[in-house]
Order: C-alpha cells, then structure tokens, then sequence
C-alpha cells in the first residue's frame, strides 16, 4: 500500500476532496473522434483507424522537428517566456486597478496556495514547470502537470512528459485515469485528479490538441532539407555544375581517373581557387550558374511561414526588418504578439490552474491565479502615456501613483484637466467654462453683470426692458456723442458718449440707404 492510500485510509481525505469538488454533470450522448467502442485503453491510442498510426511515433516526430528547424525552437521559446515573464501571482477577483479599493488580508486557503508555489518540488519551481508545460502545448498539443496530495491539499507539483502519458477514456471521451509508460518500460497510474491535462483546440474535437508545430510540419521540413542541401553544398566548396567533354578515344578508365582526381584536387573549402586542368583534348563547360541565392531565398520564405504558424512577430525572433512596407512599429507588433497569440494560450493554463489547484485544491473563492503584467514598451512612451491621461482627466493621481506602486494622498482623488498655462478640477469646469465665456464676451452687449457672491457668473443677455426695437437705421436711436446729418453726405455732429467710428458707419449707412431709388408702381421713381 502506498502512502496517499494508507494516508486515505486514515483520515478520509478522499471524502474531504468530493466536497470541494463540483456536482458531477449526467452522462453525455455524443462521441469523441478517433475514439472507437473501447474508449482509449494502453494499447489503443491511435489517431485514426484506418492508418494505425501512432500517437507516440507522431509527437517523436513533432519533438525532432522543434530541435532541429531553430525558427521553430526560437517561437516557440519567445512563446513561453514572454506568458511566464512576470511570474505566477494570486489576485484578488475585486480589484478593478484604480487603487481606490483596500485589497483584504488574503484567506488561509490564498496563503496555503502561494506557499505551495512558492515550493512545487525540490527540482523545479512553477515558473520552469509552466514553461515547460508551454512548450509541450506549442510542440505537442497537450501538456501534463502531475499533482501530489496529502491531506485532501495539493503538496507538490511536478511536469510531466507528454509523449509517454497515456490518457484512459470511455467512447464518449470521460478520462477516467492516466497511464505513463516510458521508453524504458517504467509504469505509473493517476487518477483524474492527479493530473491537471491541458490541451489546445482541435478543428474535430477530441481528447488531444493540435499544436502549432504539427501545423508548420511542411514548411519545417521543406525548411530542413532545404538547409540540409545548402549544408551539402557549402561542404563541398559549392562547386559549380561543370560538364566535362572527353576525347572519343579516352577509356573508361581515363574519364574515371580524371573525376577522381577532379573530386580530390577540386572539391572541398580547401580547394577553393585550384584550376580545373584537362589534356588530350577535353573541354569543361559550365552547366548553370550558382543557385546559392535561390536556396538562401528559400529559406527565408520557409521562415516566415515558420513563424507565421506559431502567430510570433519577425523581430521576436530576431529577424530584422528594414524598409519593410506594413511590417508596423515595434509596439503594432508587440500588442498583436500579446493579444493574438500569448494572452490566449496564458488564459488556457490559467483556466486549469484556478479549477485545479485554486478552486478545487484549496476551495478558494474570490481569489484567482494570474502572469503577473510585464511592461514591455519603452520607458519614455510609458511616461508619456501616463501623464497625457493625468492631464486629460483620464487617471486621477492616486491611479497614477497605484500605477507605478506609490500610495494615495490627500486630494489625489479627484480628475484634473490641465492645459498650457491652467488647472482645472473636473468637478469645477462648469464655473470655469462660464468665467471662461463671461471673459470673451467682456465689453461687448452680451457682456454679464458682476456676480453675486456666492453664485456661479451667467451670460444670459440683459433684458431690454420692452419689445424688440426696429433695427432699421432710420430708428436706431441716436446715443449720446454721435453724429446724426439731416441729409446725405453731412457728417452731422457728433453726439456724446459715441466713439468715431461708430458715428462713422452711421454716416455710411444713411448715404447709402439714400442712394437706392424709390420704387412705386414697380417702375423707377
């Protein structure tokens, strides 16, 4: 009997595991493919029928191909360490970032899952274990975690190899059980709970994902023997492609010698410049040029399709882009990298590791696992980005000081705007927007009267005490100071109160309401 069951029969632990564990749904109705009538079974794990083929030869294949083909390794690993750079963290589920909430002291069950993680096993800590586990969903399309309990708790965690793992499934696709049979023959059983199993989508459905590499395989291969023949021919000193016309007299064993020497005097790095010498006659001729280029431009193209399938940006894998037309800015590239390809695959394992560990594990509730943020843009436009939405109103300066990590202060609470020479509370723009007009229209007939204290400025227009007048110039009453002719082309005095060049335009005004022709009748007067 081993320990967890001896520890099982003691203390009930198996009881206490059910309880936290969510109501079992009823029995599906569909079926699984690649899933025959006797389920999956450690001797039926084939994906298909009709081929046999098999699952372990398969992800042995997938597993050369990521080690060899370094476009591969390298998306593959840009994959993993940008999800797992900022760490695993718990965090609270109320927290919405504005710094204006106080996180609550962190449950017993928080505290016994960080210690946890802080400790997975004496080899590997959680950062290596989920990077690990990355990887094998980009190469395999399935990773394995194995956990250890004790007492009803999750002790340990551990990483296990996914070609050996072996699920055991009903037709309808229920696991049942996990079975890991190594190369070497060694065997080891786990049950459901045992075993956090993530896998990526699948275009049928199914127990096992469809990983990136399997879907790059073609441009891969045609990547490595493309490579390989480059290899060949650089091994060689690429050679150019001759043909060599001997006299009709030479033998067999005359042309035979001649290659033979040829081979050893000209082939290889270190006969690099050796002429190419003949008698009797023979002539050598050039078949083609150097296809160097070509093979160099093949590879390129096989690259991109590469990396295009693991969804990882040219320069996240080193590749230098320069004058490429719609190749984006660094930071286009950066946030369609997080968006489109880790942030989707890191909610993938964060949705296990909460159900298995958090949830079920430790009966957490209001607290949930997370990859801690890492700011990967450059330092100048984080700042300017921060004090752009702090001068907009958009953050207040508690939000910003939460931002980089400092407390709140006194009045940091409320939004500012600020403009070139002014600072404005939010809460106060309607006062300012009102002194701000009752400024434009000062010395003008809109212009308001004083305030009184206490109360905001209006611009409503004063009352002119009566019906609107007629505007007409004939009826416009003359104001103090101004210069009103009796008839057209005199200036008239000028009546007090009223500036030059008002009396200016009245003057105009009259002599060229004079100048139109009076009309009776409809003909001209």
């Amino acid at each position: 009997m081993g320990l967890k069951s001896w520890w099982r029969a003691r203390t009930g632990a198996e009881a206490e595991v059910l309880e936290t564990a969510p109501n079992r749904l009823p029995e599906r109705a569909g079926f699984e493919y690649g899933i025959g009538p006797a389920g999956l079974t450690e001797t039926n794990q084939g994906l298909g029928v009709s081929t046999q083929t098999d699952r372990r030869s398969t992800l042995t294949q997938l597993y050369d191909a990521y080690l060899a083909c370094p476009w591969a390794w390298a998306s593959v690993n840009a994959i993993a360490r940008t999800i797992t750079a900022g760490g695993l963290v718990t965090d609270w589920d109320s927290d919405d970032g504005q710094g204006e909430q106080e996180q609550p002291d962190k449950p017993p069950g928080v505290l016994l899952l960080e210690r946890m993680l802080a400790y997975c096993n004496p080899r590997e800590n959680i950062r290596q274990i989920l990077r690990g586990a990355i990887t094998d969903l980009l190469v395999f399309g399935d990773a394995f975690i194995e956990i250890v309990w004790l007492g009803g708790q999750p002790v340990a965690l551990y990483s296990l190899d996914c070609p050996s793992m072996l699920p055991i499934a009903d037709e309808h696709g229920t696991v049942t059980g996990y079975v890991q049979v190594t190369e070497l023959g060694q065997r080891a059983v786990f049950e459901p709970r045992e075993v956090i199993h993530i896998s990526l989508d699948s275009p049928r459905s199914g127990i096992f994902g469809v990983s990136p590499t399997q879907a790059a395989l073609l441009p891969i291969t045609a990547w490595l023997f493309s490579a390989a023949t480059s290899k060949e021919i650089f091994r060689k000193g690429a050679p150019p492609v001759i043909h060599v016309d001997h006299p009709a007299s030479a033998s067999a064993s005359e042309i035979n010698r001649w290659t033979a020497q040829y081979m050893q005097r000209n082939v290889g790095p270190r006969n690099i410049g050796t002429p190419i010498t003949t008698k009797g006659g023979a002539e050598v001729h050039e078949l083609a040029q150097s296809r160097t280029m070509d093979y160099l431009q093949y590879l390129d193209q096989k690259r991109d399709e590469i990396i295009a399938a693991y969804g990882v940006p040219p320069a996240k894998v080193g590749i230098i882009e320069s004058g490429n037309l719609g190749g984006g800015t660094g930071e286009a590239q950066d946030r369609t990298f997080m968006v489109n390809t880790c942030q989707p695959l890191a909610e993938l394992v964060l949705e296990a590791l909460n159900f298995h560990l958090a949830r079920v594990g430790f009966g957490v509730a209001g607290w949930k696992l997370k990859f801690r943020d890492v700011d990967m843009r450059d330092s100048k436009t984080v700042e300017e980005i921060r004090d752009m939405r702090l001068r907009n109103g958009s953050w207040t300066l508690d939000r910003y000081r939460a931002d980089i990590g400092e407390p709140p202060v006194e009045g940091g609470g409320e939004p500012v705007l600020v403009d070139r020479e002014n600072l404005v509370r939010w809460i106060d723009m309607e006062a300012a927007s009102r002194a701000g007009i009752a400024y434009k229209l000062r010395g003008t007939a809109l212009e308001p009267s004083a305030p009184e204290a206490g109360k905001p400025v209006t611009v409503e227009k004063p009352d002119t005490g009566g019906d609107t007048p007629d505007k007409s110039p004939d009826n416009v009453p003359a104001a103090p100071g101004s210069a009103v002719p009796d008839q057209p082309g005199q200036a008239g005095t000028a009546v007090s109160g009223e500036s030059a060049w008002q009396a200016t335009y009245r003057v105009r005004l009259r002599e060229a309401l004079a100048s139109f022709p009076d009309v009776g009748d409809g003909h001209a007067a």
